[in-house]
């Protein structure tokens, strides 16, 4: 893949967890869940503007300036990465919302890869390194959401009798 269709894909990609997330922050009835979602959303966007102003750089031939983002903020208590405590008692209908962490840790995963395997393929140290450290975030909010399914997944599936598959 060339730079060009790389840096396509990944804005593309971009875009797609910012809507999802923001779809999720929307919908959500856990007030800590619509923080995190839309946390997750700007963060998103956050990438998105970031790899746009680098594409136009990059093929305008100026010199990269590779942005400091902001680091991941935590999400974490005691019990639930996301979630409010009370959450997990009414999870039963919490369709969307563990769908969402499912889509959503399947698009950070993918990302990155994706990131990593750009590391890989640019010559530019600045955008390796960009590369790496989007790809670590990306990672770092898989295993969060990774983390939060792990905390409901048991009363998601006793609640509504999964069991018995």
């Amino acid at each position: 893949m060339d730079i060009k269709e790389a840096f396509k894909k990944a804005i593309l990609g971009e875009i797609e967890g910012r809507e999802l997330y923001r779809a999720a922050a929307e919908k959500a009835d856990d007030k800590k869940a619509r923080e995190v979602f839309s946390r997750l959303a700007n963060e998103e966007d956050s990438h998105f503007k970031t790899l746009q102003k680098l594409a136009e750089s990059y093929f305008k031939g100026e010199k990269l300036e590779i942005p400091k983002l902001k680091k991941l903020e935590t999400f974490e208590d005691a019990e639930s990465p996301i979630f409010s405590r009370d959450f997990k008692n009414f999870v039963k209908d919490k369709h969307f919302e563990v769908s969402t962490l499912a889509i959503g840790m399947k698009l950070e995963l993918e990302s990155s890869k994706f990131y990593k395997e750009m590391a890989e393929a640019v010559e530019k140290e600045e955008l390796k390194e960009f590369f790496v450290y989007l790809s670590d975030w990306e990672n770092d909010h898989y295993e969060a959401l990774r983390k939060q399914i792990g905390f409901i997944e048991q009363y998601y599936t006793a609640q509504n009798s999964l069991y018995r598959f």
